[in-house]
């Protein structure tokens, strides 16, 4: 059965029930994430569900697995206009009370470390993987979208400029 995710909520209770969940939030509730854009319009949608599963040498963790996506608006670096670009991924996440809890998981699986009362905010625990998935440098992928490369050659100077040297008369006092 599947449920809009509440603000807040214990992961291990939804895992021991195997519920799952779907999130669909204005760009602009995930401050992080949306500080890295050039705008916060658009919807990032969520899909997860949560279960039980046990990993080598430790006890069985909540683990919450699923998708995110949505439209984020960048800036390209090649030309400095406005794009989109698409963000769809899968991730695996597991809900611990410690890092040393964290420390005992895999390494496909991220951690997410839950409050005093064994509860999380929806929107932290999915803004770190929005982060991790934006590019280091976002570029439009046909850079013909980006202004001509001419057009960057036009604003050069066609004539060398006069290099001042400071030191040029240095060698004449020297022989002195």
């Amino acid at each position: 059965m599947e449920n809009r995710l509440p603000s807040r909520f214990n992961p291990l209770d939804f895992a021991r029930n195997g519920e799952s969940g779907q999130l669909i939030l204005p760009v602009s509730h995930f401050k992080r994430f949306s500080a890295l854009l050039s705008d916060d319009s658009g919807e990032v949608s969520a899909q997860v569900r949560f279960h039980q599963e046990r990993f080598a040498g430790s006890q069985a963790r909540a683990v919450g697995s699923g998708t995110l996506s949505t439209q984020a608006n960048v800036v390209c670096q090649r030309c400095m206009k406005p794009m989109t670009i698409d963000i769809d991924c899968e991730f695996k996440l597991a809900f611990v009370a410690s890092e040393e809890q964290a420390d005992e998981l895999p390494d496909d699986v991220d951690p997410v470390l839950m409050d005093e009362h064994n509860e999380i905010n929806a929107v932290d625990f999915l803004e770190d993987e929005l982060i991790l998935q934006l590019p280091i440098s976002t570029l439009h992928a046909d850079d013909s979208l980006c202004e001509p490369k001419a057009a960057w050659n036009d604003n050069r100077q066609t004539e060398p400029a006069k290099t001042h040297k400071p030191f040029s008369e240095l060698g004449k006092l020297l022989k002195h």
